[in-house]
């Protein structure tokens, strides 16, 4: 039995067949068409939105965005892969009809209108409101860390600056050098060697200093010579440089409503921040958000709730217990006194307030009362025991009842935005670093990222006609 054949590469056709006719009807390049030919992009400000009446013509940036958010449909986002697109892929021809730019002209599109990005993608999430696809009864906040494109072996910090040895070891070069004016044996020691050495160890020190110094003026405890807005963050591959993404998640259809790239190690300062932004998004009064014990954080607590902002964060607290090694008394085994403002301790003694601090209001027992207490090996090995209560230790209060009235909220946040986050890395990225330098050029990146998961999600839950119907 023969095989199956194709068409001979010389057959000719006496009516070529079109680029229209080899794109079906509900394709993805129809929706990203529609969707472009939609935008307002001379409002949204992107550079030659409007084209000038002299001068060599510029590409139309519409045709530019089409096939940057094509590319990253298809996890394509360098610009010299999209350049190859531009002339084998049939899907492309017809989405930017037949146009062949350069991978230069492409990646300037991308490097002059990173402001326009952000906009677009917040234009797309109004959009989808209007549309029912957000609803904003829910929403998820969530960080994870994305690696940027400086090498981590060009970052340094204050603390490995201070700790490099050069002074000892030009010591050690100096210590030899008078040690062989001193004996004939010194004789045998090449001079010269360790005279080039040591010019080299004291520029490398004079360098170490003027660095600490800059970097002490400029308040920063970390420096990338390649890239100066990353940070090294922490994650489960170890030390990374890279910036921390927050994206904010409607729980209807997992889409997300806002996003930000930060340069903070950790979530502590990010939940009324990313809550109040996606309540402005969101155009309401009023906001339930959820997140995960890496937002425990009074202050914030306290300031979503003066936004009308209803958060539900599991509480991370220290013990307290001021013991090392040995369990001493918690803090929730002191009773608070409000009408008094002291605590009484499991002995039934009073501890008293003493002063504020960093780590709050501290309260002290009375020395006399330590030294004749049964209990004492129980509470502390110092002379008295000592409690901090945070100063928004009632937002604390108020966070714990809500999480223990409504724990299906900690359920429903990992379904919520562990999805957008699992799609972005895995699907955009691969797990790939970021392609543009600098803070302004991860957002610009990200917010592209953003714009064609939300494009997804939308298609999804609407499917390809009825999106076309809703942008047509």
């Amino acid at each position: 039995m023969a095989y199956i054949q194709g068409q001979s590469r010389s057959q000719t056709s006496l009516f070529p067949v079109s680029l229209e006719e080899l794109i079906p009807e509900d394709h993805l390049v129809r929706v990203i068409d529609l969707y472009v030919a939609k935008l307002d992009l001379a409002r949204l400000g992107f550079d030659k939105a409007l084209p000038k009446s002299t001068g060599r013509p510029s590409y139309d940036p519409a045709d530019q965005l089409k096939l940057y958010l094509y590319g990253y449909f298809q996890r394509i986002r360098s610009s010299r892969r999209l350049e190859a697109e531009c002339q084998r892929n049939i899907e492309v021809m017809w989405l930017i009809n037949r146009l062949k730019p350069d991978f230069k002209t492409i990646a300037d599109f991308r490097k002059d209108n990173k402001p326009a990005f952000i906009a677009t993608c917040r234009a797309f999430v109004q959009f989808c409101r209007t549309e029912g696809l957000i609803t904003g009864e829910l929403v998820a906040i969530d960080g994870s860390k994305f690696q940027a494109v400086a090498s981590s072996r060009r970052h340094t910090n204050l603390k490995r600056l201070q700790h490099q040895k050069l002074e000892k070891r030009i010591a050690q070069y100096l210590a030899e050098l008078d040690e062989a004016d001193k004996t004939e044996a010194g004789e045998k020691i090449n001079r010269s060697a360790i005279r080039t050495t040591l010019t080299q160890l004291e520029v490398r020190h004079s360098n170490n200093l003027t660095c600490q110094a800059l970097m002490k003026s400029m308040a920063l405890e970390q420096f990338n010579t390649h890239e100066s807005d990353a940070r090294m963050l922490r994650t489960h591959k170890g030390p990374r440089v890279g910036y921390n993404v927050q994206t904010a998640v409607d729980a209807e259809h997992c889409m997300i409503v806002h996003h930000e790239v930060t340069q903070d190690s950790d979530d502590r300062k990010q939940l009324e921040p990313m809550a109040k932004a996606a309540k402005e998004q969101l155009s309401q009064d009023e906001l339930t958000v959820t997140a995960d014990a890496g937002y425990s954080n009074g202050k914030q607590f306290q300031a979503c709730e003066d936004e009308n902002i209803t958060a539900y964060v599991p509480v991370a607290r220290s013990l307290n217990s001021c013991g090392k090694e040995q369990a001493f008394f918690d803090r929730t085994a002191f009773a608070y006194d409000a009408s008094q403002d002291r605590y009484q301790c499991p002995a039934g003694k009073w501890l008293i307030f003493k002063q504020i601090s960093n780590k709050g209001r501290i309260y002290q027992s009375a020395l006399s009362d330590c030294a004749s207490c049964p209990l004492k090996a129980q509470c502390t090995e110092a002379q008295r025991r000592y409690i901090s209560r945070h100063l928004h230790e009632k937002a604390f209060e108020r966070m714990e009842q809500r999480r223990q009235a409504h724990p299906e909220m900690m359920v429903n946040r990992r379904f919520i935005v562990e999805h957008p986050f699992g799609n972005l890395k895995q699907w955009l990225f691969g797990n790939a670093r970021f392609l543009l330098r600098q803070l302004e050029g991860a957002r610009a990146e990200m917010a592209f990222a953003v714009n064609a998961y939300n494009l997804k999600r939308a298609i999804n839950v609407l499917g390809v006609r009825q999106m076309m119907a809703l942008m047509g």
